[in-house]
């Protein structure tokens, strides 16, 4: 014959453990959720961009293909994405990439986006990332333009970028 209560006290355990395995597997998986929220870049404080010096070269031919630079901070925690590039000057304004051919020819290629690191600084230049357009015949240095640059998550930032003459020594 069983003993009543130790029957009790076996099925008491075993509705415990499984209320147990289940808070442990429900613990597991928000443990393991929140780190992939970490991980993708959502947690901690938003993107915080600014943007520095920004210059657009005046080209040797007024009105021709000229580029921008742009020196972009993120102090915030959290990755953001430059998406477009526009200015008020010229309706052709793209983010572009320096490349190189096998021939040692360099072009500059469409780039879609980049990515500005968290707590981090994306630095534009003539070997690597810059904004394309088409010069307007009538800057001078010194004038100022005006681009807007579409940030994934910041949303649109407005900056003016000074025309400075392609050798550091020319004069207007």
């Amino acid at each position: 014959m069983k003993n009543p209560s130790v029957s009790g006290r076996l099925r008491r355990a075993r509705e415990a453990t499984s209320t147990g395995a289940v808070v442990i597997l429900a613990s597991l998986t928000a443990i393991g959720g929140l780190s992939a929220w970490t991980t993708a870049g959502y947690a901690g404080s938003p993107a915080k961009i600014e943007v520095r010096e920004a210059q657009v070269l005046l080209p040797v031919i007024p009105g021709q293909n000229t580029n921008a630079y742009f020196p972009i901070a993120n102090t915030g925690g959290a990755p953001d994405r430059l998406r477009s590039v526009t200015s008020t000057s010229s309706s052709a304004a793209e983010l572009t990439v320096h490349r190189m051919n096998t021939a040692n020819g360099a072009y500059r290629e469409r780039s879609e986006s980049v990515e500005i690191p968290a707590d981090g600084e994306v630095e534009m230049s003539p070997h690597g990332l810059a904004v394309t357009l088409r010069s307007d015949p009538s800057w001078r240095s010194g004038d100022r333009v005006t681009f807007t640059l579409g940030f994934q998550r910041s949303g649109k930032i407005t900056v003016e970028a000074t025309v400075r003459p392609v050798t550091p020594g020319s004069t207007p």
